[in-house]
């Protein structure tokens, strides 16, 4: 069954937001004030980006200059982990979601392009974590599809950083797919979650729009979404809680229920996932380093990790505070503590 793990609560989601204005001024700002002299900031309003058509940005997705060598250092942070894990005999996948700049490229304000370089930065990064024997699927590809097929669909809301379900559950059906083909996961005990009829959800916020200033957020209305909870029969209420998952998602605000990933991952794999999310300044290395502290790992290890990043994060090395703040690790502090956990 689809379980969030003890102490993460749906009102985690708008701490998210609250905190987004000092992530980016931390980690974004420095992006923004390395402009020259000469190029515009006319784009850039209180660290968010004002793209066309109503559509808003995060100005720490830097797009217009990618620091490749930083790139390459976080992927070998990655690589390590999987190989600590791998050691643990512990399957590893990625959900690496594709920037928003990406996906919504032709959006993007004149002087706020994305250049070469970050054109490149994810295709860079799955050449690199394909070493590390770990299940990759290129949901970059997934959402290019996506947008050809159907071009207005809505794949992520346009003044907030997240996805909408119409975006989530095809890479959740990807991501399966590539666990299907290529892991190696023992016969499950029980059965994954059965979705319900899409019910239409009105956003309860913007997180990209509260970061103008009042008089400019009205331009900016919420979003409906169709979202399909999980159907819990009186035979399956007792399975919610328990400890049937061996797969579980590990990640940031975009794995919360409301996006129904998690859900769609446990239909399409025909087995219960189980889901522990926090807000991005977490960090996607403390979140799992925390997980494999935790009791529950101890008491049950899962034969696989979903480890989810954002495409941005590329460009984050797990030490680096001012995007993580006092949750920010040393790579060597980060892999001894998972290493050390995990009992290697």
């Amino acid at each position: 069954m689809l379980r969030e793990q003890a102490g993460v609560h749906r009102a985690m989601m708008f701490a998210d937001h609250t905190k987004l204005t000092r992530r980016s001024l931390m980690a974004g700002l420095g992006g923004a004030l390395a402009l020259s002299a000469g190029q515009s900031r006319a784009a850039i309003v209180n660290m968010c980006v004002v793209g066309k058509d109503g559509w808003l940005f995060p100005v720490w997705d830097e797009v217009r200059r990618v620091d490749l060598g930083r790139l390459h250092r976080v992927t070998q942070t990655m690589n390590a982990t999987v190989d600590a894990l791998h050691a643990a005999k512990i399957e590893v996948a990625f959900a690496l979601i594709p920037a928003k700049s990406r996906v919504y490229r032709e959006f993007l304000p004149d002087d706020f392009k994305m250049s070469a370089d970050a054109d490149h930065r994810y295709g860079l990064a799955l050449a690199d974590l394909a070493h590390s024997g770990a299940i990759v699927p290129d949901l970059a590809a997934t959402f290019a599809a996506l947008r050809k097929a159907q071009p207005d669909a809505g794949y992520f809301f346009k003044a907030d950083t997240h996805w909408t379900t119409v975006g989530s559950e095809p890479a959740a059906m990807e991501l399966a797919r590539q666990i299907k083909a290529k892991g190696h996961l023992p016969p499950s005990r029980e059965p994954g979650v059965t979705l319900g009829a899409p019910a239409s959800i009105l956003q309860e916020r913007n997180d990209l729009a509260a970061l103008l200033p009042a008089a400019a957020q009205a331009q900016y209305p919420f979003q409906r979404y169709n979202l399909r909870s999980p159907v819990v029969s009186s035979a399956q209420a007792g399975l919610l809680e328990d400890d049937a998952a061996d797969v579980i998602v590990i990640g940031n605000s975009f794995m919360q229920p409301n996006y129904g990933f998690a859900g769609m991952l446990s239909n399409q794999l025909g087995r219960p996932v189980a889901l522990d999310w926090k807000v991005h300044q977490y960090s996607p290395y403390w979140l799992l380093l925390n997980f494999v502290r935790s009791p529950a790992f101890k008491s049950r290890r899962p034969a696989m990790i979903v480890w989810n990043f954002e495409e941005s994060d590329l460009a984050t090395t797990s030490d680096d505070s001012g995007a993580w703040g006092p949750n920010a690790l040393p790579p060597s502090a980060f892999l001894s503590g998972l290493r050390a956990a995990l009992g290697a």
